[in-house]
C-alpha cells in the first residue's frame, strides 16, 4: 500500500496594530469574526485543486495534479 504524502494546509494570521494579515496555504480556510460576533469576515479562499484557477497556477508553475 502506498501512501499519499502530497499536499499541505497552513494558515497565519498576524495583527499589526489595525491591519490583519492573513497567509494561506492549502484548502484551509479562517473567518474572522467581528462587532462581538454579530457578523463574520472571510480571511481565506479554498486552494483546491479542481479549480480552475488553481489547476492553471499549479500548471503555470510547473507541478501537476495526480488525483
Amino acid at each position: 500500500m502506498m501512501l499519499d504524502r502530497s499536499g499541505s494546509c497552513a494558515i497565519v494570521t498576524m495583527f499589526v496594530d489595525d491591519v490583519c494579515y492573513t497567509i494561506n496555504v492549502g484548502d484551509s480556510r479562517a473567518i474572522m469574526s467581528c462587532a462581538g460576533g454579530k457578523y463574520l469576515v472571510s480571511l481565506s479562499y479554498d486552494h483546491k485543486p479542481g479549480q480552475p484557477s488553481e489547476q492553471q497556477r499549479i500548471n503555470e508553475g510547473g507541478g501537476k495534479i495526480y488525483q
